[in-house]
């Protein structure tokens, strides 16, 4: 994955850097609450324990948030991000084992770098095409969106779709080319970059 790959739009970090703008912090919320919560779990922690990280996650956010210099050079929001969930994911797992130390700790849960890398790369590119697959949804016609899920996301063969719905083959292909034209100009507009050829939600 290259370097530019998974950007997060600077215009939605710059919205959020003002704590009353709701409406930013409520699509923020959307996309960073789940991604947390997902790489919590797959970093060994609980559902209780993910919880519990993803909020201290989301708090800290609050407090740093304003004051966040949105930089490419000085590195990306999505490292960031990342070093801020693994301190939260190491306290946790100190937490279970108050008496042991944190380089005990981490020699005992060391995952490689490139799992790591891995985990995060592919939660994030996830989290956020999942984002704007739900809202280029909710935003679609009832028919549309319905030969979509149907034929792409269900996976049922087109005929079975056309026949269900009462509609042509190309009604179908064409329900599925709109969805997907939407889907690209949102990502692009939130991601700053091109949705990837196939980008699985």
């Amino acid at each position: 994955m290259s370097d530019d790959v998974a950007k997060t739009s600077a215009s939605l970090l710059a919205r959020v850097k003002n704590l009353s703008n709701e409406e930013s912090w409520r699509r923020f919320v959307k996309i960073y609450e789940p991604l947390l919560y997902r790489y919590a779990r797959l970093r060994g922690l609980s559902r209780e324990e993910a919880a519990e990280m993803t909020q201290a996650c989301l708090a800290r956010l609050v407090e740093l948030m304003p004051d966040f210099d949105y930089s490419p050079g000085r590195g990306k929001f999505k490292t960031w991000l990342r070093r801020l969930a693994n301190h939260r994911i190491i306290d946790m797992w100190r937490s279970r084992r108050p008496a042991v130390g944190a380089s005990a700790v981490l020699n005992e849960r060391q995952d490689s770098e490139a799992e790591l890398d891995a985990i995060w790369e592919d939660q994030w590119q996830r989290k956020h095409l999942r984002y704007c697959l739900t809202k280029v949804l909710d935003e679609a016609a009832p028919a549309t969106r319905r030969a979509f899920e149907l034929y792409v996301i269900s996976e049922w063969p087109v005929e079975r779709v056309a026949e269900t719905l009462e509609v042509s083959v190309d009604q179908v292909y064409a329900s599925k080319s709109r969805i997907k034209q939407r889907l690209k100009r949102e990502y692009e507009q939130l991601m700053g970059q091109n949705l990837p050829e196939e980008g699985n939600a």
